[in-house]
Formats: structure tokens, C-alpha cells, sequence
């Protein structure tokens, strides 16, 4: 018993500032939340208690229906108990990933609610979905201001580390070690409708908490999908200046999940009720006449401008496979579905003729726009995507899908990889870029991939990240503060300011476990490795560290691998793959594990 009234029944969690437990309250008989905040030693510990009570206490003056209530607090001894409002329906966190009308009725009801606490004098300093209480009916409520770190075992930074809030939902300027303001709280708000319509993070997920830091402090946020894309890139800009604030996000939520309810069904509804099929395709009639007024009156750059879709969505998510479809491609041949063939943001389609040697490699990937493609290239249109069509050479064939907003691409290539045989490849090339834009059509993003990555694949790493100042300072003249990202961030590299056309690249890769064939083979801080000359192209020496071995799709063994690449014309091969080598050291060091 508490106070001689709770009675506590089941803890329902920890953290670092005590223990969360469903108590039930003798006197109303009724379920509350106890928290205990523990009054600890130090005279910096019992200012950081009274400044959680003073915002507990705050916090009990807003009366909104989508805040947690606080009833009371009690003192006993060195414990300080917050008695709250039980919510029986978990966390938003529980429920995974939802549909966009549900998250923007969520997401509503949470900025008005961040926005009455705003106004109460109030940071909330820690938005994030297992901080979103849901009721058994299906309202949202905020909880957990600073009281206690989450239940659900996130890691939450406090001030005593120079941060407020959790690694994923942290706005760029508090990673950067800035106060938190309101501006930060609606960005956490919109990292967290984020994930709750893409299973993950803006920042995508990684085992080194710091790397999430890293990646909100230097503006890495994944892009969002779906008709919720326009008011979450508002609520995740990466200056808080041009952020809504939590009033103009709610307005902005409430109209998006006006816009995505099913409208009411004409007065003719009852003749369409019993004909499903003719509902559906009148259905895609419309589509058909919409796409093509918008294309033939707005222009496409003004579709590009104006339309949420087709996109990529979060990168590490975007399944680059579900863009492939074999059966289209089986009249060249046998063919075969590979995801696990060079870097995560690449899937392939083998193609082999059914008698005799040869293979044919179809290889899509995503990619950043670049900023310069001076290459010539045929342009055609196909809805709001962009088509550009290379000529062939050197027994290749590319073809290059722009989506809008100009910011990624996917870029579609055909060539031999084990021998000709008598096919056309830019013939295979565009039967792949027609499947790949029905489907992108169709869904209006890039479908999600089946399965998460596991905990310790690279998938959940930054190549940015892995080498530190002291690393990169073995490149001689690199220019540190100016790496390339490229998409995923699963590759990244940099230049020398004096060396004219020297590279650093650091990326990732899937393939086959290390052979002699791969160049000489040598350990990297344990891990198995190869150092080879030209492995990427003229004037370049690749140090090749495998990372881990798993089973494949074709439960094969494979491999996830660091390529450190060094590529320059003034420097001589030896001295390349010394520099390769010696900075692939410390860097398999660095991996997890």
C-alpha cells in the first residue's frame, strides 16, 4: 500500500527514474498508474526532481481529453508518486503499423493535445509511440513527460548526456546538442505518425544508439509515402523555423483524415451496391482520367510538384525487389530472383537461356538524383515518372526511372554477366521498366520489404559513420566535412582537396563468402578480408571485409560485407591499396560485434 490507499498490483515497467506499476485506488475503487521518481544523492539530482515536479504539476492543469491525467502526487519519504490515469490499451508502439486515415485521426488528436500543454508552459521533450497511451476504444493520449523513461525499453538520453528525448525521434537541432522548444516537440510528434505508418523511425534503425544521433543531426530524414506525406515532411523539416506548429499540425492532420475518409455514396449508391466489379472499374476510370487531365492541362513538372506518389518512402524499408517481376521477364529465359547481390538498395533478376551457356544480369537499384547526368538519353513520359532511355553500349543496356520531386531515381541496367547468348537487352531492359512502372502506378510507392533486417546487419548502419576523424585523416588532403551520402546511407564518399581525382568510398555488399578470386586474401581485426587492384575500375584498390555470414534466400551461405575503396590517378597501385588497407583496419574494428 501507498500513502495507505494504493495498492500496488503489477509492475508495469522501469527506468532510470523509478518504477512504473497498475495499482488499484482503495478509496474510488478504480485502476491507477504509480510512478515512482526516486529523490536521489546530489545536489543536481534533487534540481532535476524539482523541475519534473514543477512540469508534473503543469501538466495536471491541462485538461484535454488526449493527455494522461495526473489525480496526485505523494511524497513518502525520499520517493516521490505520481498517481495517474490508467490506460488499459497499450502503447501506440503496440499497435504497428496503421492505416493513414487512422494515424492522421491520431495524429490530430495528439498536436491538440501537445498544443494545449504548450500553452500550459510545458516541453514534452520526449514524443515518441511508446509515450502515445492508447484506450480501449481507440483515443490516443500523451503521456510520460520527462517523469519516467519508457516502460518498452527504449533508450531515452537525458539531460545529464546534453540531450533530451530518444534516439530515432530526436529533432536535428536537439541531436546537435540544442534546447528543446516546441518546434522539437512537433517534430518528435511527426517522427512518431511517421513510424506509425512506416513500421520505423525518420532515422531508420541501427544497435548504436549514437548513429540515430548522428543521423537526425546532420538532417538524414527518411521521406514518407501515402497521402500523409505533405504535413509530415512540414512536421519533420529539418528547420524548426519552417515547422507548423502544434495548432497548425493538428488543423493540417484533422483536414488530411477528412481527405482520406471514404466519401458518402451518391444517390444512385443503391444501384452500384450490388455490383462490385462495376464500382471497381469505374474506379480506376477516374484514376485514368484524373492522371491524364493533370498530365495534359498541369504539365508533368506540375504533377511532380503536386502528387505524393509514386515515391521510394523511408529507404531502408523500400523493398527493391518488389519493382521486379520475373514472369514478365520469362520469355527471354530462366530466370531467377537474387536480393542478395551487391548493396542493399539493389535486387537483380538473372537471366539464363534454357539450353546452352550465358546470363544475363538485370540489376535495379535506388539511387539519389545526381546533381549532373550529362549523358544524352531519350526522355519518355509514363504519368507523373520520367523514362530516360541510354543507348546502348559496351554489351549493356540502361534505362533510368525519375520520380518525382527529383529526388531519387532508379536506375534499370541489362547486361552479360556470364557469357552472351543471343538476346536483345534493351528489349529485357524496358520489359522491366514497364513492370516496375505498373506496379509503382499501382501502389503509389515502393512496397515495404517482407522482414525487417536483423539486429546486427549493416542495413541498420551509416557508411558515413564508421570512419571517425582519425580514420579519415589517413587519406591524405580528404575534405572530412563534406562526405557524399548516398542512398540509404549504405554508401558514402569523399574527396581530397589535394590530390585531383582521388576518392575515398566506403559502401556496403552482399555476396558469396571470400576466395582467392577476390584478390589476396588477408584478415581486417579479425574479420575475414581480400585486398584487390582494379576491383571497381581503372586506378582503383578495393579492401574487402566480410562482416557476417547468413543464409540466403536460396539458403546459400552469404555474406555482408565493407568495401573500402580508394581511387585516384596520382597515385601508383601499391600505394592505393596500402591506403585501402591500412583504412579498412580500424574500420573493421568499428563494426558491431
Amino acid at each position: 500500500m501507498v500513502n495507505g490507499r494504493y495498492r500496488l498490483e503489477e509492475q508495469l515497467g522501469s527506468g532510470g527514474m523509478g518504477v512504473v506499476w497498475r495499482a488499484t485506488d482503495e478509496e474510488l475503487h478504480r485502476d491507477v498508474a504509480l510512478k515512482r521518481a526516486l529523490y536521489v544523492d546530489g545536489a543536481h539530482e534533487r534540481k532535476r526532481a524539482q523541475r519534473l515536479k514543477r512540469e508534473a504539476r503543469a501538466v495536471a492543469k491541462v485538461n484535454h481529453p488526449n493527455v494522461v491525467t495526473l489525480h496526485i502526487e505523494v511524497v513518502a519519504g525520499d520517493e516521490l508518486w505520481l498517481v495517474m490515469e490508467y490506460v488499459a490499451g497499450g502503447t501506440l508502439a503496440g499497435h504497428g503499423v496503421l492505416p493513414h486515415a487512422e494515424v492522421a485521426r491520431i495524429g490530430a488528436q495528439l498536436a491538440d493535445a501537445l498544443d494545449a500543454v504548450h500553452k500550459a508552459g510545458v516541453l514534452h521533450r520526449d514524443v515518441k509511440p511508446s509515450n502515445v497511451l492508447m484506450t480501449e476504444d481507440g483515443r490516443p493520449k500523451l503521456s510520460d513527460f520527462g517523469v519516467s523513461r519508457s516502460v518498452h525499453k527504449d533508450v531515452t538520453l537525458s539531460r545529464t548526456g546534453g540531450l533530451d528525448g530518444t534516439p530515432g525521434y530526436l529533432a536535428p537541432e536537439v541531436a546537435q546538442g540544442r534546447d528543446a522548444t516546441t518546434a522539437s516537440d512537433v517534430f518528435s510528434l511527426g517522427a512518431t505518425l511517421f513510424a506509425a505508418t512506416e513500421g520505423v523511425s525518420p532515422v531508420g534503425t541501427a544497435d548504436n544508439p549514437q548513429v540515430l544521433v548522428w543521423r537526425a543531426a546532420k538532417g538524414d530524414i527518411g521521406e514518407s509515402h501515402g497521402p500523409l506525406r505533405p504535413v509530415l515532411a512540414k512536421m519533420l523539416h529539418p528547420d524548426p523555423r519552417k515547422r507548423p506548429t502544434a495548432a497548425q499540425a493538428s488543423q493540417m492532420l484533422e483536414e488530411a483524415a477528412n481527405g482520406i475518409k471514404q466519401r458518402p455514396l451518391a444517390r444512385s449508391a443503391s444501384w452500384f451496391r450490388g455490383r462490385p466489379r462495376l464500382v471497381a472499374r469505374a474506379a480506376i476510370l477516374l484514376v485514368l482520367v484524373a492522371t491524364w487531365v493533370l498530365l495534359t492541362v498541369a504539365g508533368p513538372e506540375r504533377v511532380a510538384e503536386t502528387t505524393a506518389w509514386p515515391a521510394i518512402g523511408e529507404p531502408r524499408t523500400a523493398d527493391p525487389c518488389s519493382l521486379l517481376d520475373t514472369t514478365k521477364l520469362d520469355k527471354f529465359g530462366a530466370t531467377e530472383l537474387d536480393p542478395d547481390y551487391g548493396n542493399f538498395n539493389r535486387c537483380d533478376v538473372l537471366i539464363r537461356p534454357p539450353q546452352g551457356p550465358g546470363e544475363v544480369d538485370v540489376r535495379l537499384e535506388f539511387t539519389d538524383v545526381p546533381q549532373v547526368d550529362a549523358r544524352a538519353g531519350w526522355v519518355d513520359q509514363a504519368g507523373p515518372i520520367k523514362v530516360v532511355r541510354y543507348p546502348s553500349y559496351n554489351a549493356q543496356c540502361e534505362r533510368r526511372l525519375m520520380l518525382p520531386g527529383k529526388r531519387h531515381a532508379i536506375p534499370i541496367i541489362t547486361k552479360y554477366s556470364k557469357g552472351q547468348f543471343q538476346v536483345d537487352l534493351c528489349a529485357v531492359a524496358d520489359t522491366a521498366v514497364a513492370a516496375a512502372v505498373d506496379r509503382l502506378l499501382k501502389y503509389g510507392t515502393v512496397p515495404r520489404r517482407p522482414l525487417p533486417p536483423a539486429p546486427e546487419s549493416l542495413m541498420n548502419l551509416n557508411a558515413c559513420a564508421l570512419p571517425d576523424s582519425d580514420i579519415l585523416a589517413m587519406f591524405p588532403g580528404v575534405d572530412a566535412t563534406s562526405p557524399e551520402h548516398q542512398f540509404g546511407g549504405w554508401e558514402c564518399r569523399w574527396h581530397s582537396t589535394t590530390s585531383r581525382n582521388s576518392t575515398l568510398t566506403v559502401r556496403f555488399d552482399q555476396h558469396k563468402p571470400l576466395t582467392a578470386a577476390e584478390g589476396v586474401l588477408r584478415p581486417f581485426a579479425g574479420h575475414p578480408g581480400a585486398v584487390e587492384e582494379n576491383a571497381t575500375g581503372p586506378n582503383t584498390c578495393m579492401a574487402n571485409v566480410q562482416y557476417r555470414e547468413y543464409t540466403d534466400n536460396n539458403d546459400q551461405t552469404a555474406t555482408e560485407a565493407v568495401h573500402v575503396i580508394v581511387g585516384s590517378d596520382q597515385f601508383p597501385h601499391a600505394r592505393m591499396c596500402q591506403l585501402a588497407a591500412a583504412i579498412a583496419e580500424p574500420i573493421a574494428a568499428r563494426l558491431p560485434g
